[in-house]
């Protein structure tokens, strides 16, 4: 039997009791209240040894809900904390892929400009080598020329024919 039952049973012989109306007592049966009270004897250790399980139990829960959630939150913290440091990471790795992007743009623009003014100095080299020739060319040409026009003036043709056979 629980102890709440036995409480029960002795609160009911109380009731049960036959009351003595003069001298405001009761006869109640010693014999089953001794019984009782031994059982509740009995049945405390038990129970309470159930209470104490009960309470150590919730304390055990307790503590090991509390170390699971210091377990998530550390994690937690620890993940947030990873994920600073990678957007700080990222940041960094955009700033100097920036950085880069603008030295090789820079580069090649030096690059574009350098080549630009190597090919104008040739073509201006070349310019001038050309109407250098061309000119060669035309006094040659005109040198040709006069020549061909002194060779055929009448009468020079013939002399020199004939200067050509002695």
């Amino acid at each position: 039997m629980k102890v709440d039952d036995l409480l029960d049973d002795l609160s009911d012989l109380l009731d049960d009791a036959k009351d003595m109306p003069i001298l405001n007592k009761a006869m109640i049966d010693k014999t089953q209240i001794a019984d009782i009270i031994d059982e509740i004897r009995k049945n405390l250790p038990v129970e309470t040894r159930q209470a104490k399980a009960i309470v150590a139990d919730r304390t055990k829960i307790i503590n090991d809900a509390k170390a699971e959630a210091d377990a998530i939150i550390s994690i937690a913290e620890k993940k947030r904390n990873e994920m600073l440091a990678e957007d700080k990471l990222v940041i960094q790795a955009n700033v100097e892929a920036k950085r880069i992007v603008s030295e090789a743009n820079l580069m090649a623009q030096k690059v574009r400009n350098a080549t630009n003014h190597y090919i104008d100095e040739i073509l201006v080299k070349t310019d001038e080598l050309l109407t250098s020739n061309l000119e060669d060319f035309k006094r040659k040409r005109a040198m040709l020329e006069k020549a061909k026009s002194k060779q055929k003036k009448p009468g020079d043709g013939e002399e020199a024919a004939s200067e050509d056979k002695a």
